[in-house]
């Protein structure tokens, strides 16, 4: 009875595996059509998975952590706490292994001293009252072509219906600067646990670079 269970089990998962592979492949190799480069960028929510797909299919895929609003609706707003889904661009690479006279480098730096508050809402995942603090950028920021034409549609839209909501008289900015990046909460990867942006391990986001160049479509999937 145990190897029957077991020989289903792995059925099961090399039928899913299939599934997963033909289905993210078609949507990176889709992107390739329009870009002369030879990487395109797919990230599931569903999943919580970022997956790279060259023309000859997927190449690599990482664990991933995105936005804490459980609301499974995509980012409407600075501040709400959601990732943004549709089709985006690298706009931006910063690094911190990049000369330390370069933008790249200064950038980051200065990004990542900044200390997080739990007092503000950013804390350690599962640990609302211990600081996120400084370092939560990890080595890499990929930024992304946040908003997009669809995102500002669906801002100005809401923002007509009245459906933003109003602090101190005025609603809030549609928002901006969403990326990929590193972390100093691996805890958080594979969690809803960030402001909005999509977080990695630092060893993967690292690696993720050897893909990645401003222009790579990214085209962030629902959950």
């Amino acid at each position: 009875m145990y190897a029957i269970k077991l020989i289903i089990n792995i059925l099961l998962i090399f039928h899913l595996s299939c599934n997963e592979y033909s289905y993210y492949q078609k949507k990176g190799q889709e992107l390739l059509k329009n870009y002369k480069g030879n990487y395109s960028i797919v990230i599931s929510k569903k999943v919580f998975m970022l997956y790279v797909i060259s023309r000859d299919g997927i190449v690599a895929k990482y664990r991933i952590g995105y936005g804490l609003n459980p609301d499974k609706k995509p980012k409407l707003y600075a501040n709400d706490n959601r990732t943004p889904e549709g089709l985006y661009y690298i706009t931006e690479i910063l690094s911190m292994d990049a000369p330390k006279k370069s933008n790249a480098y200064k950038t980051l730096f200065a990004m990542n001293k900044i200390y997080f508050k739990a007092k503000d809402g950013h804390y350690k995942f599962g640990h609302p009252d211990m600081d996120l603090g400084d370092n939560a950028y990890g080595p890499r920021f990929y930024r992304i072509s946040y908003p997009n034409d669809n995102d500002l549609a669906r801002y100005e839209e809401a923002k007509k219906k009245g459906l933003l909501p109003v602090y101190n008289g005025r609603v809030p900015s549609i928002g901006g600067g969403i990326a990929i990046h590193g972390n100093n909460d691996p805890d958080s990867i594979g969690q809803l646990a960030s402001s909005g942006c999509i977080r990695m391990y630092n060893d993967d986001i690292i690696e993720l670079e050897q893909y990645i160049q401003v222009g790579t479509p990214v085209l962030i999937l629902p959950d």
